[in-house]
């Protein structure tokens, strides 16, 4: 069985303005003196843990103080992503016919309660009862394991029987993070980050993405004038 594994920020949704808000409210609350948080600041450390986001972001912030600075932060976060949701990539609801296709499953390195967001979010405007979390199998995030990614993929693959799996994901981590696991990757370059490898599968929209994953299913045909075009 293949599976599929997908990242979430930068893959399925971009939440950063959000995020960005959300921060910003945390410095005012914190009295901390620097310039506002930016969406750019957040898309420089979309898929890292949330921990090592605050100290990328704030390298200033004493040891002792990370915690407590990561709890306000956090709390102005759930109020707002739970208030207003996140942006989700167009083709996005295309995951319901995908899944008729392939068992979908969801790995991040988001904390749980953030997962959970995502996964009670409608799957489209016109269909608010059926949710992401009908339609992926599973999924596993850093907040609840404590574990890297690449730790969170193989388990995936481990309880869910999976002999072959592809991870989709957009940064140069969650690349890397799928070699270490030992799955294919296709690079949504649609989304926050670049690889460094340029011998992969990659895809400027989620409408790619499903593209590249059909021809699994169905590879394109050789003809005479396919082999005659390519000469």
């Amino acid at each position: 069985m293949v599976g599929v594994i997908f990242d979430l920020d930068g893959t399925l949704w971009n939440i950063s303005s959000i995020c960005a808000d959300a921060w910003n409210q945390a410095i005012k609350i914190a009295n901390i003196p620097r310039t506002p948080i930016t969406e750019d600041d957040i898309n420089g450390v979309s898929g890292l843990p949330f921990i090592e986001c605050i100290k990328n972001i704030f390298p200033d912030i004493e040891e002792e103080n990370i915690n407590k600075f990561s709890l306000l932060i956090e709390d102005c976060e759930k109020q707002e992503i739970k208030t207003r949701g996140g942006t989700l990539y167009e083709g996005v609801s295309e995951l319901d016919t995908l899944s008729s296709q392939f068992p979908l499953f969801l790995v991040s390195n988001c904390e749980y309660w953030y997962l959970q967001v995502f996964l009670s979010m409608p799957l489209n405007t016109s269909n608010t009862n059926k949710t992401f979390r009908d339609i992926f199998v599973d999924s596993e995030c850093f907040g609840r394991t404590q574990k890297p990614k690449a730790e969170n993929i193989i388990a995936i693959c481990q309880r869910n029987s999976l002999k072959k799996a592809i991870y989709i994901g957009d940064t140069e981590s969650d690349r890397l993070a799928a070699m270490k696991a030992g799955v294919d990757f296709i690079h949504a370059s649609y989304g926050f980050g670049y690889v460094e490898s340029a011998n992969l599968k990659s895809a400027a929209s989620f409408s790619e993405v499903v593209d590249i994953l059909l021809t699994l299913i169905n590879p394109p045909s050789v003809t005479i004038e396919n082999i005659t075009a390519s000469l």
